[in-house]
């Protein structure tokens, strides 16, 4: 793919000044990348069928920009990392977090976050988490730029009946770390879902 066609297909989800630096991370490489639909369990992924790929990563397609953007540089740094020690063994284990933190602060110096966002995003840099949604901090400063205020599943009341974004219906149970077990009717199945997870609509218990 050429840069043009890159810039295309993705300035719909990127910043702007993030387009060409990341288009340069992927193009030497085979990789496939997937817009995906909204995901209860993870923003994103990468995976690898075998050592010279090709390498797939997909995020999820509802995030802003500036969500998206670190969600793909933190699988980026997967298949960065990856490539030099030939193992996915120790996902997050100081190797990842040193392709992680180098290629954060390669879209710093490209300026491709707002100046309100950096202050939450180094103090991510200084103790990278395994996942963005894990950094309460982060989390909250990105939600600034969601284009609607969203609902999450910890907002709500106990015992609410809720539905995500993905159409999914559940009934709120007890808080476990950070996720909530959560009782799916339909399948007649408790499921455990994270407590950041967005809300498309919900409804309190009648008592």
């Amino acid at each position: 793919m050429s840069k043009e066609q890159f810039r295309t297909s993705l300035q719909r989800y990127l910043p702007e000044a993030s387009l060409d630096l990341v288009y340069e991370w992927l193009h030497p490489y085979p990789i496939k990348l997937k817009i995906a639909k909204p995901r209860t369990s993870k923003l994103g992924d990468f995976k690898v069928i075998n050592k010279k790929g090709p390498y797939f990563i997909s995020v999820n397609g509802d995030l802003n920009p500036y969500a998206f953007l670190i969600t793909l540089t933190h699988e980026v740094a997967h298949m960065y990392d990856f490539i030099e020690r030939k193992t996915l063994r120790e996902a997050h284990g100081a190797a990842w977090k040193k392709q992680y933190i180098t290629l954060l602060h390669q879209l710093i110096e490209q300026e491709a976050f707002p100046s309100d966002l950096l202050p939450a995003l180094r103090k991510h840099i200084a103790r990278p988490k395994a996942a963005s949604c894990s950094d309460p901090n982060l989390l909250n400063a990105l939600r600034g730029f969601d284009e609607a205020p969203s609902m999450r599943i910890k907002d709500l009341p106990p015992g609410s009946r809720f539905t995500l974004t993905n159409g999914r219906q559940f009934e709120l149970g007890e808080l476990r770390r950070t996720r909530f077990k959560c009782f799916d009717p339909a399948r007649k199945k408790w499921y455990l879902v994270h407590g950041e997870a967005t809300v498309a609509s919900w409804e309190a218990t009648k008592s």
